[in-house]
């Protein structure tokens, strides 16, 4: 039986707050749809990768490209911003593949994934946040996952929703 206690926020702060649902907590944030991941694809089909450094893990993660969607910003846009700003690398065209959703249990926002294509030159100097890009094929992106060499949730699921746009 639910009481009025049972559905309240417990915190809130300018960029999420946390309520209690139902016996339930859920971190709530102002948009639905607030980050997007960014899967750069050159046109012989190699997958850009990042490596860069995450305190919250206190190591280096491999990952595709990823970041905040600004305020009237769309996923797309998003995407080749992130790009740009993280890696150097203007994008060409993008395509979103969908949402994700990356703790269902706990956090109510999603993620866009997009598929970036670019072209073969670099362009613009960088944010600083990478320490360095990865080339890889599709095959070496698998062997990396199986080997455990990357770990990060939403790149692992890009990578998933990629083959999946792919073979459908």
């Amino acid at each position: 039986m639910s009481s009025i206690a049972d559905n309240q926020c417990l915190l809130e702060t300018p960029y999420f707050k946390v309520v209690r649902e139902q016996g339930y907590f859920i971190i709530k944030e102002p948009r639905a749809v607030n980050g997007v991941v960014a899967v750069p694809t050159l046109a012989d089909g190699r997958l850009m990768l990042v490596n860069l450094k995450r305190r919250a893990i206190d190591g280096q993660s491999i990952e595709f490209p990823r970041g905040a969607i600004d305020a009237g910003e769309s996923a797309v846009d998003a995407a080749a911003r992130e790009l740009l700003e993280e890696t150097g690398w203007q994008a060409s065209h993008v395509r979103e593949l969908g949402l994700l959703h990356s703790n269902t249990s706990l956090i109510a926002s999603a993620v866009a994934v997009c598929q970036v294509q670019i072209a073969e030159q670099q362009a613009a100097a960088t944010d600083g946040e990478v320490d360095h890009l990865l080339w890889v094929s599709r095959q070496e992106l698998m062997t990396m996952i199986a080997a455990g060499r990357i770990t990060d949730g939403h790149t692992l699921s890009a990578a998933m929703m990629l083959l999946a746009s792919e073979s459908a």
